[in-house]
């Protein structure tokens, strides 16, 4: 079967050659699968680019080896394309420092936000708080990003 696509649909893996990325929920099950997928299946993403990853707390730094342990083994080179970003979803702003935004404003050109609570037994204010107002200040933050597509 031969595959064509009209002017208006290009493949994914041409989409994100040459842009620069920023997920949120960088430590949850989906962003690190997102961020494994988009590395494997799209060899041109971030082509002289980075990947910017909201990390809520320092700690987190040392989940690196255990969340891309198959990168490591299979293409070492693609970890350093991701910068990790210090934040908390909760905080104002982000928690993102002033330097950090400034990067993301000039540099991010997809968004991907899947920082949120699934716990069905969650403090409902801490809910709101990470999944309402959380998208909100993500939203707020998007309204910076000069490259934003």
């Amino acid at each position: 079967m031969t595959s064509t696509y009209s002017a208006d649909y290009q493949p994914v893996s041409e989409f994100f050659t040459g842009r620069s990325v920023f997920v949120t929920g960088g430590t949850g099950f989906m962003g690190k699968v997102l961020v494994e997928k988009l590395l494997r299946s799209c060899p041109g993403v971030l082509s002289g680019k980075k990947m910017l990853y909201l990390w809520k707390r320092k700690e987190c730094l040392g989940l690196w080896e255990l969340l891309f342990q198959k990168l490591k083994v299979e293409r070492e080179n693609d970890l350093q394309k991701i910068v990790p970003i210090q934040g908390d979803i909760t905080e104002p702003e982000l928690g993102i420092s002033q330097a950090d935004q400034r990067l993301l404003a000039e540099t991010v050109s997809i968004v991907f936000h899947s920082a949120a609570t699934v716990k069905f037994d969650e403090a409902l204010k801490l809910s709101v708080t990470i999944n309402m107002l959380g998208t909100k200040r993500l939203v707020h933050l998007c309204h910076s990003m000069m490259n934003l597509e």
